[in-house]
């Protein structure tokens, strides 16, 4: 309904959630920016849930997470350098809360390209 807005009418309104764009690391910290941020970014309950993060080894584990103007801010102390990030990436990835002031929830996503637990398989 949204996305018909824009497309067929041409209404400049935020039609989806947050979308991951790109990110930049910071000392031990990954900065995420989206687009799709309408008003502003905001965690639905106390805390932004279900990022998890992972340095050279690929071991992901879950970290903190934190909204800073139209960013979220990624670490962990057990990932001094990190390199990528997972957000509700999982089949059920109940408590993810990260939305637009808007009311949209942001999509799954995940900043790197590894292989899967499923590549390779037939």
């Amino acid at each position: 309904m949204l996305a018909a807005l824009t497309t067929a009418y041409e209404q400049e309104i935020v039609d989806g959630g947050p979308q991951f764009l790109s990110y930049r690391v910071d000392g031990n910290r990954m900065i995420l920016r989206f687009r799709n941020v309408g008003g502003g970014l905001v965690a639905h309950g106390s805390k932004l849930q279900r990022f998890q993060i992972a340095g050279g080894d690929r071991k992901f584990v879950w970290a903190e997470a934190t909204i800073q103007d139209d960013t979220v801010v990624v670490s962990s102390p057990a990932v001094p350098n990190p390199v990528a990030v997972r957000y509700a990436w999982s089949e059920n990835p109940a408590g993810a809360n990260l939305y637009n002031q808007d009311g949209l929830p942001a999509f799954p996503f995940r900043t790197d390209d590894w292989p899967g637990i499923t590549a390779n398989k037939h």
